[in-house]
This record gives structure tokens, C-alpha cells and sequence, in this order.
């Protein structure tokens, strides 16, 4: 595996997080936050929702593909350096595997796209075609970036308070 140099590192000495890890996760995560938006403009003259999602079952069907994404969102937030050393050492554990879930959810939303289409009788649509284009980037880099690989395999050290508990419960 290849190593990156201290240019890639963050000041905890973990792996700094690719801007393309931030917008592919953005791109999986769209339902919920066009959601969010729609939720916060709270102008009843413009319905947000149905300038992204034809119809209600769109809408859930798109929000339950971005739940599988949810789950690495939540683990990347938590991405810190813990004071416990095993509970440091249980999240990096499930920290390995969660490039899967998101390329689960990128596979799933490309073959949702593509029913769209079909359903559209394959008439262009640009939204349609926009959209499938960029998870259809998503879904490459997140299979084939080789920083990627490192970045999933690394996960912040505990902190200083953490290694001396550990060294004192050796010790006993």
C-alpha cells in the first residue's frame, strides 16, 4: 500500500479527508438535504419538493437509497481522537468497511436513476442525465481512488490520556 506523506496529514496524524470524499457523500446524502432546504424556505408559493421528485414515492425512495450512506456519515463525523483507547479501537474496526455501504448507495441510486429513464420512456431529461453522470463519477472514485483506500484504513489515534490508561492496566 502506498504511503502519503506528512502533507496529508491532519494535526491529530490521521489522514486529512479528500474534498472529493465530502462531495461524493454530499451527492448520496441529496435527498436529505434538498429535504432540509425544502423544510427551511417554508414558502408555501415554492414547493421545492416537487422541482426535484415527480412524486411523493420518489421522494421515500430516494430518502431510503440515501439511509445506506447514513451510517458512514455518522462514523466520519465521529472521526476524532477519543479518550477511550477500545472504544477508539471498536470504530476503527467499522471504520474499515464503510467504503461498501457508500458504494452500495451509489450502485443502488445509478440503478434508481436508470428505472427513471425507463419510466420516462428514455426521453432525455437533463436532470436525469446530470444526476446519473455525477453518481456515476461518485460510484468510480469511490472504487477505484487509491487514497481512498489509505484514508478507510487509518483512523485517529487515542489521545495521550488514553495511552497512559492503557499502559497502566497492562502493567497490573
Amino acid at each position: 500500500m502506498s504511503r502519503y506523506g506528512p502533507e496529508y496529514w491532519d494535526k491529530y496524524g490521521s489522514y486529512r479527508t479528500p474534498i472529493a470524499f465530502h462531495l461524493s457523500v454530499l451527492v448520496l446524502l441529496r435527498s436529505y438535504f434538498i429535504w432540509v432546504i425544502a423544510a427551511l424556505s417554508r414558502r408555501p408559493e415554492l414547493d421545492l419538493m416537487s422541482l426535484f421528485f415527480k412524486t411523493k414515492n420518489d421522494f421515500f425512495i430516494a430518502i431510503t437509497i440515501g439511509a445506506i450512506a447514513i451510517v458512514p456519515t455518522v462514523l466520519f463525523c465521529l472521526r476524532r481522537p477519543r479518550d477511550s483507547h477500545s472504544a477508539s479501537e471498536k470504530l476503527a474496526k467499522v471504520w474499515r468497511h464503510m467504503r461498501w455501504p457508500l458504494i452500495l448507495c451509489a450502485v443502488i441510486d445509478l440503478v434508481w436513476l436508470s428505472i427513471q429513464a425507463a419510466h420516462s420512456h428514455y426521453r432525455f431529461s437533463l436532470f436525469l442525465a446530470v444526476q446519473m453522470v455525477i453518481v456515476l463519477w461518485v460510484l468510480w472514485y469511490l472504487a477505484k481512488s487509491r487514497y481512498l483506500t489509505v484514508f478507510f484504513n487509518d483512523w485517529p489515534e487515542p489521545t495521550e490520556k488514553a495511552s497512559t490508561e492503557k499502559k497502566l492496566l497492562t502493567k497490573d
